[in-house]
């Protein structure tokens, strides 16, 4: 590269020596051309002019001296008289006439010389020579014109010495100009030269580059783990990398020249391949070139397909069409995927195992439940010592624990498969949050601590939501609160914000106990997550708990999120989206008030034969007469010929399922078609909400159903036949749970209900104010519940009232309520004693 250059650079310093020696030879000639016009050329033409005059004398002396003597012979007087006519041409032709061009004066001149001339050359053409009158003629002619030579020749010199220097000064003008050319072309040249070898000097270093850059492309195309195959239209491979000998097995210099479609081209696919390249040589239509990545098959030298991922891109040398094919050996990938997929596969039967184990597990363990505390709700309705009492309900709050673990495991399984089903109702929210800490109160006092609630006057009202999600996930934060906190107190606190048609609430459920570190806010909502302290004992685990409640407020586009610092207390908070509802209707709650029942005739369809006898006994000792059936078919059976009154439907049966044996209850006009139908079934409500409503069924329940729920499903079943006015209220309400409870622990229910409510009346007479009526609201509230449970419906109705006035901030006067509850109070006493008295066999 270096010795080319310089051979450039020394064409280039020849070229500009060659055009200064042509400049000097041109300048040279030049000077040369002044110097002829200056001297020779100029001085000839003026003494050729300059003659005329001398040869007229010449002629004139030498015929004076013929007349006189006749010594000259007649061609010598002839040759002068000739000479004298030629240096007249003189003056007419050629450069001489150039001179005298234009010139008046000269022309006058020239006339008459003219005229001599053609008398002289008649007079010289006439026969013989010249003699005698012919002679004389002759010499009368050149005696006139000689004035006239003498003239011209004298003008004649006048004007070439002044053309002669016009023209010596325009010839130095032109030298000058054309050596000024020349000079600037030599300059211009020269810059040119320059120019060129700077560009010389950038193509050499580009050239420089490219020849780096192509070193280092081919280092790196020998270095790339990728197999790099060029080859011609023909498909004849004319490149072929280190990794391509690598991954196909050939060497470059055996597969060099020969076609790719006889070596790395599987045979099934050659015919294939080679329609394709014509193809896209012939329209260009991309389908594998130019296309990007594909997958396909090659093979190797020695025959072995194996998967590769390609890429063959086109460039052009010359007018021929070349392919570069960039080929990645991913057999190793394709058999790491495959394993990827066997693992997830056996991944997600696993799940899919595990969640059927849950389900099976969660169904398996609802079966004994719903015999357990069926037994325990039968049992409290016998006469039992206080010890017997207690270990009954022991029994019971381990029996209701194990079955909210149940619904909890179920509950993951729904979320984790993707079933987890929304019930979407109008409910209070006063109403709602009021009944939960109603229920958290009694807990929250064994403990000494206090529980708080302040729902703000914005976030009061009806909203349409999942009321039954949204208590699962305020249970799991009170119930942890209240678990975790030793001293203090526990407040729940609720506001809203409202927009056009959706309310955001924010439940923040704040505690006083130990805290938890920032570093572990989002462990304590992972499944089975336990915080324990550092000499190893849990401090707070929340289980399956504040997982569950944060995956069910998402569901509902919603959050639970965590403020704490340890030591220091925690923070739960529910956000939630919930449109604003009308007002609450429900008619399917179990939490009806008691209502009285006529006798049933009941069929119980359960294929679990514990379950079915305590189903049985328990709906025997509330008065009904109870028939059996094993599964659906026997079902159909006994229900051909007899009416029912209520069915009690299993939903999971062998033979014929529940569902199958409602559908056809329902389709035909038998005894039962329009039979009281209530499914049971020990999976979640969710997985069969809607095959039980579509097949049929007035309601269903998820085992294990309880004395409530089936005194509220007997309630709905004879609700019509009571008259309207009692239909609220039955009378014998207080009498039946005496009767199922019995007289020891209701006349103790009654006795901390009636102190907790002198409590109260005593508070308004002297301890609250008017400004107080969130504070009374809530505690009429709470009575107001206590009574409708103990069935004293006038104590109901004052305790609504006080609660109405003191929401809307209408309270009047404190003594005057605090008296008529005194009164209502005093006959609920009354009501309880007689109510004690009536039973039978109770001490």
């Amino acid at each position: 590269m270096k010795l080319g250059l310089n051979r450039y650079r020394m064409t280039v310093m020849a070229g500009i020596c060659l055009l200064i020696f042509l400049l000097a030879i041109m300048v040279t000639n030049l000077l040369s051309q002044l110097r002829g016009l200056s001297a020779a050329a100029q001085d000839n033409m003026q003494w050729s002019i300059s003659q005329i005059d001398t040869e007229f004398a010449n002629l004139d002396a030498m015929l004076i001296e013929q007349m006189a003597t006749g010594r000259f012979p007649d061609d010598e007087v002839q040759l002068r008289v000739d000479i004298a006519l030629s240096r007249l041409n003189i003056i007419n032709s050629g450069r001489a006439a150039e001179i005298f061009e234009g010139n008046a004066q000269a022309a006058d001149m020239i006339a008459p010389l003219n005229t001599f001339a053609r008398a002289a050359v008649a007079l010289s053409d006439a026969p013989g020579p010249l003699r005698g009158e012919a002679l004389d003629q002759m010499h009368q002619l050149v005696h006139d014109v000689r004035p006239h030579a003498r003239d011209i020749a004298l003008l004649g010199v006048s004007l070439g010495a002044a053309q002669s220097e016009a023209r010596r000064a325009q010839f130095a003008s032109q030298l000058a100009r054309t050596g000024g050319i020349a000079i600037a072309l030599l300059v211009l040249m020269a810059i040119l030269m320059l120019f060129l070898d700077r560009l010389l000097q950038r193509a050499a270093r580009r050239d420089a580059a490219l020849s780096a850059s192509s070193a280092q492309l081919s280092s790196t195309v020998a270095a790339s783990l990728d197999a790099i195959v060029t080859a011609e239209a023909t498909g004849r491979i004319v490149g072929f990398n280190a990794s391509a000998e690598r991954v196909f097995g050939w060497r470059r210099d055996e597969i060099v020249g020969q076609k790719m479609e006889d070596t790395f081209i599987p045979h099934r696919m050659r015919a294939a391949h080679t329609r394709g390249v014509k193809r896209y040589l012939e329209t260009g239509t991309r389908h594998f070139v130019d296309a990007g990545r594909f997958e396909m098959s090659a093979q190797r030298k020695n025959g072995d397909e194996f998967p590769v991922e390609m890429n063959i891109t086109t460039t052009q040398d010359g007018d021929e069409t070349r392919f570069i094919a960039y080929i990645r050996d991913i057999s190793a990938r394709k058999s790491n995927e495959q394993k990827l997929i066997e693992a997830r596969d056996r991944a997600e039967q696993t799940d899919k195992a595990k969640s059927r184990f849950l389900t099976v597990m969660s169904h398996e363990m609802r079966s004994p439940l719903n015999g357990i505390l069926g037994v325990l709700d039968l049992l409290k309705t016998t006469k039992l010592d206080d010890q017997q009492a207690r270990y009954a309900q022991i029994a019971t709050s381990s029996s209701e624990i194990l079955l909210e673990h149940v619904n909890e495991a179920l509950d993951i399984t729904r979320i984790e498969t993707g079933e987890l089903q929304l019930t979407m109702q109008d409910f209070d929210l006063v109403d709602l949050i009021q009944g939960l800490v109603d229920v958290f109160d009694p807990l929250a006092r064994e403990k000494n601590l206090t529980l708080a609630l302040e729902i703000e006057q914005n976030a009061r009202g009806h909203y349409h939501g999942d009321a039954g999600r949204i208590r699962q996930i305020l249970t799991n934060l009170i119930g942890n609160a209240i678990k975790f906190t030793e001293t203090g107190g526990i407040a729940l606190h609720v506001s809203g914000d409202h927009g056009p048609e959706t309310s955001s609430l924010r439940f923040e459920v704040i505690d006083t106990g130990i805290g938890i570190p920032p570093d572990q806010h989002e462990q304590v909502f992972a499944d089975f997550f336990a915080l324990a302290r550092s000499e190893g004992r849990q401090a707070r685990g929340d289980g399956l708990g504040l997982s569950i409640s944060r995956r069910i407020a998402r569901a509902m586009d919603g959050d639970v999120s965590l403020k704490s610092a340890e030591g220091n207390g925690s923070v739960f908070v529910l956000s939630l989206p919930l449109e604003r509802g009308g007002a609450v209707t429900d008619t399917m709650t179990t939490d009806t008030q008691p209502t009285p029942m006529r006798p049933c005739d009941v069929l119980i369809v359960e294929d679990n034969s514990i379950n079915r006898h305590v189903l049985s006994d328990m709906l025997s000792t509330m008065g009904h007469s109870v028939h059996q059936a094993v599964n659906g078919a026997d079902c159909i059976d006994k229900g051909r010929d007899q009416r029912f009154d209520v069915i009690f439907m299993d939903i999971s049966m062998p033979v014929m399922d529940g569902i199958e044996a409602t559908r056809r209850l329902r389709s035909g006009n038998g005894a039962n078609a329009q039979t009281h139908i209530v499914g049971l079934t020990a999976h979640g409500r969710e997985e069969y909400r809607e095959m039980a409503v579509a097949s049929g069924m007035n309601r269903f329940h998820t085992k294990p159903i309880r004395l409530d729920a089936l005194r509220t499903v007997f309630a709905d079943v004879t609700l019509d036949e009571w008259p309207k006015a009692d239909t609220e209220r039955p009378p014998d309400a207080l009498a039946e749970m005496v009767e199922l409870l019995g007289r020891d622990r209701v006349a103790s229910t009654a006795d901390r209900f009636l102190s907790e409510l002198a409590a109260f009346t005593a508070d308004l007479r002297t301890g609250m104010t008017m400004q107080d009526s969130a504070v009374i609201a809530e505690a009429a509230h709470k009575a107001k519940g206590a009574a409708s449970l103990l069935g004293q419906y006038d104590l109901e109705t004052s305790l609504a009232a006080l609660e109405e006035e003191a929401r809307n901030d209408a309270l009047l006067d404190a003594e005057t309520w605090a008296a008529q509850l005194d009164t209502a109070a005093h006959d609920a006493r009354s009501a309880f004693d007689a109510a004690l008295r009536q039973v039978v066999g109770n001490p």
